[in-house]
């Protein structure tokens, strides 16, 4: 796919994923819980600032990124009743910049190629700007192609609430996961809370959540086997449907799929990472096998679960 489709293609998933966030409340924190510059891929932020001319409103971007959510950080500027879409690599880590290469807004990129993360981007000096957002993603190896709204916290955070997600607490959530020889079925788990106090300090943010199969698992006839497993997944991570079973219960599950009825634990940070974990955001990932066949052989389907049992 050529980079400037790539460009187009995204810019336009961006977009449809920015007007569907219009209606939610005014806030000024977003999370975007899943980025990616792998290569061959194009992960895009789009950014719009509501508030009356002549205001420009300051920015901080906080990427978190890599197996141990390594914190990096810097400040951009959105102008008024700007929409301001750029890739999230910058050029030297494979992105293409801005969009629209006028824009006077400032965009904060990442530097690095090869890895995947989470976001969070803040409004910073205005407490009645209304910033919103979107994320879309087109990764041509795994064959994602992907958009939606930053994840809104709904609160003031020019003084000291950036980046406060404390609201979310989903802990319980029914996982369901089809044939593995149809669909290969994993989870991306945001570990989330009040991240205030670590991106003050520039710290990495280090609270974990032990995901537990509550000591059973049901296959795709509703069939009950039980067995207790669990693993923890520290800031951000993936975890598959074998990662909550115990061997003898994959076995007696089998191929056919199942469904997993989960709990997760708050696991205290370890030093010098700091945080408390309140809850989780869930992207369930769906890769369509070989074997399916055209069209849907290769394509990746993303979407964030819904909580509660």
């Amino acid at each position: 796919m050529k980079k400037t489709f790539q460009k187009t293609l995204i810019a336009a998933a961006a977009g449809v994923a920015l007007m569907s966030a219009v209606g939610t409340a005014s806030a000024n924190s977003l999370l975007f819980p899943y980025f990616t510059t792998a290569v061959g891929a194009q992960s895009v932020l789009s950014l719009s600032n509501t508030g009356a001319a002549p205001i420009t409103e300051a920015i901080h971007y906080v990427y978190n990124y890599g197996a141990s959510c390594v914190h990096f950080d810097a400040s951009g500027s959105l102008t008024a009743n700007d929409i301001l879409s750029h890739s999230i690599a910058s050029t030297t880590a494979g992105g293409f910049g801005k969009v629209v290469s006028t824009d006077t807004s400032t965009p904060v990129y990442f530097p690095l190629s090869g890895q995947t993360g989470f976001l969070v981007v803040s409004t910073k000096s205005d407490a009645t700007v209304a910033m919103r957002g979107s994320m879309a993603i087109v990764d041509t190896n795994s064959g994602l192609v992907a958009s939606y709204a930053g994840i809104d916290n709904g609160l003031d955070t020019s003084a000291a609430l950036e980046g406060n997600f404390a609201a979310i607490v989903d802990l319980a959530f029914p996982l369901t996961f089809m044939p593995a020889a149809t669909v290969a079925t994993s989870w991306y788990n945001v570990v989330v809370g009040d991240m205030n106090p670590a991106i003050a300090v520039g710290a990495n943010w280090g609270p974990g959540l032990s995901w537990s199969n509550q000591g059973f698992i049901w296959n795709n006839d509703e069939v009950q086997f039980s067995g207790t497993t669990a693993k923890t997944i520290t800031c951000a991570g993936s975890f598959l449907p074998t990662d909550l079973m115990t061997t003898a219960q994959a076995s007696a599950v089998g191929t056919n799929g199942g469904l997993l009825k989960v709990l997760a634990t708050p696991v205290a940070s370890v030093a010098p990472a700091v945080g408390v974990a309140t809850g989780a955001v869930l992207m369930k990932m769906q890769q369509v096998q070989a074997a399916v066949g055209a069209p849907f052989a290769g394509k990746q389907f993303q979407h964030r679960e819904q909580a509660g049992l």
